[in-house]
């Protein structure tokens, strides 16, 4: 007899630190959730945690409006992790903060270890951003590219992309252009590429020294 009240109240008191839990549970999700979040304040947040995820990241963000989560903000960024070397990865993520943190969700992944996933099922493909515009051209094999990236290491190497509606190369006018550089620190000279915007496909390339 004694065991069993016992057993009772064992069992009465596990019941009710479950409940004591499950409501220190809410309690907690409530205070989170009613947190006063500006939209400044989301987007800086989101920012500075993408940024430092890692090394020479860029971060921007597109898109903010309210969430369907009372009191959150979905916002959507374009993101680029390496953003400077021959291979960048380029994504488009989304958040709901701070409904779910710092939880992303993927957008979309354009680019990743040099491989532009829209241009393979579609040959004229838009070269719509930078991170697009340097895969490309590294992923082109072009000798003096590949050379340069060789000679100086991967890892050494520096590249940007700009984007011009017109410019003349070489004495020659192109229209809708790409102009790749890459550099290094200790090379006295540069590696320039010229790509087309739709598709990808190489102009012309060309050395100046530094």
């Amino acid at each position: 007899m004694y065991s069993m009240n016992l057993l009772t109240r064992v069992v009465i008191a596990a019941v009710i630190v479950a409940i004591v839990l499950v409501g220190v549970y809410f309690v907690l999700q409530e205070a989170h959730l009613g947190q006063q979040v500006t939209k400044q304040q989301a987007v800086a947040l989101i920012t500075n945690y993408l940024q430092n995820k890692a090394q020479n990241t860029v971060v921007n963000v597109t898109n903010v409006t309210a969430s369907v989560y009372p009191g959150s903000w979905h916002v959507i960024a374009s993101v680029t992790f390496n953003a400077t070397s021959p291979c960048p990865s380029y994504a488009a993520y989304s958040f709901d903060y701070p409904q779910y943190g710092f939880v992303q969700r993927v957008q979309n992944n354009y680019t990743s270890h040099c491989v532009i996933f829209g241009l393979l099922q579609n040959r004229s493909y838009i070269l719509a951003a930078a991170p697009l515009a340097i895969a490309r051209s590294y992923n082109l094999s072009i000798p003096s590219i590949n050379g340069f990236v060789g000679r100086y290491g991967y890892n050494n190497v520096v590249v940007h992309a700009n984007f011009y509606n017109s410019i003349i190369l070489l004495s020659k006018t192109y229209e809708n252009v790409w102009l790749v550089n890459y550099s290094a620190p200790i090379a006295n000279y540069s590696v320039y590429a010229a790509i087309t915007q739709s598709g990808g496909n190489l102009l012309t390339n060309y050395t100046i020294a530094r």
